[in-house]
């Protein structure tokens, strides 16, 4: 059982983002309609790909370094430093991005600001979680992850309950949510190993420059269309499409959980035909999943989020049709980078990153949140035949080393966060 209790503790605190996202998603759909839903995204959906970009691969670089006995404090105190640049770069970009999106979305510039002011917290808060992620603190770490799903859906349950129909307001009691379970990471922790061995900011730099492609590949391929969106469309379209994904993104559950299990097999040296055994439950069900909610999205959508989210139907039944290439794509980057391959694997995301692109500009302001849907269908087709292609040209050359722990919790936990609710 004391082996047990791990495993489900993390599974809980993994899951449960997910789960009370999916619960919180009517009631907040219901609390401000397709416009203010489509707000809320605009607000809330850069913020991800803005804190991947703002900790440059920081974070991982500290969970490397302190797991491999560097002092932890030194290395946790180079690693704020080193994000101090990219972090304020971020912020600016951030500020010239909002004017746009206040004037396209109508949202006051000033909230915007104000919410994406988030990123310095968020890359500190990144960064104290890769100290703890490098002294293996797992029960600290699924402390605070639980805690924010808890009280971010209790936020959205109390502003809704208060008859609160304003979107900005919802964002900040969601971020404010996140900042209060990150608190529980600078609670005392026991046995912690703070090292000897020295670090130069050099290696940090050099380390989390390498881990960077692959964090903002896997987070832009997953976000940068819900980015772009409000930049070309009215707030009621990304209000549709912002529904469609929190239905579609169900299964990603199980591909999730298929990846992480991919990245440990395959890490161990298992073959192709190896990790599929030992994955395929998962992704059956994944596929399973997705068929279901295709199937049922025509009832299943005016039921839980309302008669007016209707036109989010046809987006559902496309982009979940995406999410049963995109767990399948996921188990692949784990297999290529448990494999020693992980700047490879960043090729996956970074060729259906372009598709999304090259998609956005062909279709240009004509977009709605349909066609949206058919651009991340096409992406995640894309990233899958570029993962098939990886995989059978290095089919003969497995990994020499592996991956270590921290790196197999450090990709999954960048999946999770780019996917997550």
């Amino acid at each position: 059982m004391r082996r047990l209790w791990p495993i489900l503790r993390g599974s809980l605190a993994y899951g449960a983002g997910p789960i009370l996202g999916l619960l919180s998603g009517p009631i907040l759909a219901r609390a401000l309609g397709p416009d203010g839903r489509g707000q809320f995204a605009s607000i809330m959906e850069p913020i991800t790909l803005a804190g991947a970009v703002a900790s440059l691969g920081i974070p991982a670089a500290v969970a490397y370094f302190s797991a491999k006995g560097a002092r932890a404090g030194s290395v946790y105190r180079r690693g704020i430093v080193l994000a101090i640049v990219p972090a304020v770069l971020t912020f600016i970009g951030m500020c010239i991005y909002a004017g746009e999106v206040s004037r396209q979305q109508n949202l006051p510039l000033g909230s915007l600001i104000l919410c994406w002011a988030i990123i310095f917290p968020s890359a500190v808060i990144q960064i104290r979680r890769g100290f703890w992620q490098g002294q293996g603190r797992w029960r600290k770490l699924d402390a605070e992850r639980f805690s924010f799903a808890l009280l971010r859906f209790a936020v959205v349950v109390v502003l809704a309950f208060l008859g609160i129909a304003y979107a900005p307001s919802f964002a900040l009691g969601s971020l404010a949510a996140f900042c209060v379970a990150a608190l529980i990471l600078w609670t005392p922790g026991s046995g912690v190993v703070f090292g000897r061995g020295r670090i130069r900011y050099a290696e940090v730099a050099k380390y989390s420059l390498g881990a960077s492609l692959g964090t903002i590949a896997i987070v832009a391929n997953n976000r940068l269309d819900q980015v772009l969106l409000p930049l070309v469309s009215p707030s009621r379209e990304l209000g549709y499409y912002s529904i469609a994904v929190t239905v579609a993104e169900v299964p990603l559950i199980f591909g999730a959980l298929a990846a992480r299990n991919a990245l440990h097999e395959s890490g161990k040296g298992a073959s192709t035909l190896q990790v599929a055994k030992a994955v395929g439950p998962f992704l059956v069900a994944a596929v399973g999943a997705s068929a279901i909610l295709a199937t049922i999205a025509p009832g299943l959508v005016p039921l839980f989020f309302g008669a007016s989210f209707v036109p989010s139907v046809a987006s559902v039944q496309v982009l979940v049709i995406g999410t049963g290439f995109a767990c399948i794509s996921m188990t692949l980057i784990s297999i290529i980078a448990g494999r020693g391959k992980p700047a490879m694997s960043s090729l996956i995301p970074l060729g259906g990153l372009l598709v999304t692109i090259a998609g956005f500009i062909y279709v240009g302001d004509a977009m709605n949140s349909t066609r949206a849907a058919y651009i991340s269908l096409f992406s995640q087709v894309s990233a899958l035949f570029i993962a098939i292609l990886i995989l059978f040209v290095f089919r003969n050359r497995p990994s020499r080393r592996g991956v270590t722990e921290i790196e197999s919790t450090s990709l999954v936990g960048v999946i999770n966060s780019a996917r997550g609710k």
